[in-house]
């Protein structure tokens, strides 16, 4: 009998350590970035830095370009992305939701360049509202189709009273060949952000229209970069959700309070960038970067008025946008 009650005591002890051990294994997790950028900053230092370990979570990083980042969440092969709310939208009219559930910038930061001669030819243009009408015409480099640099364009042009769809000449350039088409005079420019936009100014290309420099602000704020998880997963699993954005949290928190050691983790993975390069780029991303994630709502509303056209029911579009988000892990971090 006592042999008996010393098996099932042991028995149990095994298992309640096995229980622990497992409990003391971070949750795996597949973060999908749509592009190489500073914007996605908070994610490369929680990375980097051991934020999301800390917190908990094994963050498998990798990259598909553009929307197809969203696609992988809606197929299953992805857990998280962070990309831009009009993207997701986007995805939900066709019926494929996901979940957004922390605003990780409401500022956009896309920027328009035009090479040396186009510019030059369009000097008369003076205002923003003159170089956006100045854009008719000329051939454009966008990094994939319907994705957010599109959509700025859009925007921009609808402000001036001309449409980007037919009135300009669009290209789709991944980011790294931007400057080359620009340099082999393939485009007259491109519309994308730091550190692709700096650079080719650098290299004597004009900076046309800018959203950091505070062209077009009424664009703000805007759904520009969100955490998206995939449909249901934050249902199922909360405390993962809560974790990744209590990770981003730090990595926001890094970035305003102590920026130099912000740029030094950024550094080591931009380690083939040029280092003035990469602080002026980091610079104009740090003055647009809350000190914690945010609400989305009124994001999301914006969102819908600014860059979606007269041709959108932005009514309907209001009313998806509001099951498409939760602020229930906004501010995880504190």
């Amino acid at each position: 009998m006592l042999n008996r009650y010393l098996r099932n005591a042991v028995i149990g002890v095994i298992i309640a350590a096995a229980a622990l051990a497992a409990a003391a294994q971070p949750t795996k997790a597949k973060l999908v970035l749509p592009a190489v950028s500073i914007l996605f900053a908070p994610v490369y230092i929680a990375q980097d830095a051991g934020y999301f370990k800390e917190a908990g979570v094994d963050v498998e990083l990798s990259q598909l370009a553009g929307p197809a980042a969203l696609n992988a969440l809606i197929g299953g092969s992805g857990d998280f992305t962070t990309i831009a709310g009009l993207v997701q939208l986007r995805a939900a009219q066709r019926g494929q939701k996901t979940l957004a559930i922390a605003g990780l910038q409401e500022n956009a930061t896309t920027e328009i360049v035009l090479s040396g001669p186009t510019a030059e030819r369009l000097a008369f243009a003076k205002t923003p509202m003159d170089k956006a009408r100045a854009l008719k015409g000329l051939t454009l480099a966008v990094d994939t189709a319907n994705g957010l640099p599109q959509a700025y364009l859009r925007f921009i042009a609808r402000q001036a009273g001309i449409d980007a769809d037919r009135d300009i000449r669009l290209v789709f350039i991944a980011p790294p060949g931007m400057d080359a088409a620009l340099q082999k005079k393939e485009v007259d420019g491109f519309v994308f952000s730091s550190p692709f936009t700096l650079e080719a100014v650098r290299r004597g290309a004009r900076l046309w229209i800018s959203g950091p420099g505070g062209d077009f602000p009424q664009v703000n704020p805007t759904t520009y970069n969100v955490l998206v998880a995939r449909d249901g997963l934050c249902r199922g699993a909360p405390t993962t959700c809560r974790q990744m954005v209590g990770a981003l949290d730090r990595s926001l928190a890094l970035i305003t309070a102590e920026p130099q050691k912000a740029l030094a983790l950024l550094a080591k993975r931009f380690d083939k960038m040029d280092p003035e390069l990469l602080k002026l780029a980091f610079e104009s991303f740090q003055r647009n970067t809350p000190a914690r994630s945010m609400p989305m709502g009124n994001a999301f509303e914006r969102t819908v008025d600014v860059m979606f056209g007269p041709q959108d029911d932005k009514a309907a579009l209001k009313a998806l946008a509001k099951t498409l988000y939760t602020d229930e892990f906004v501010g995880s971090g504190k």
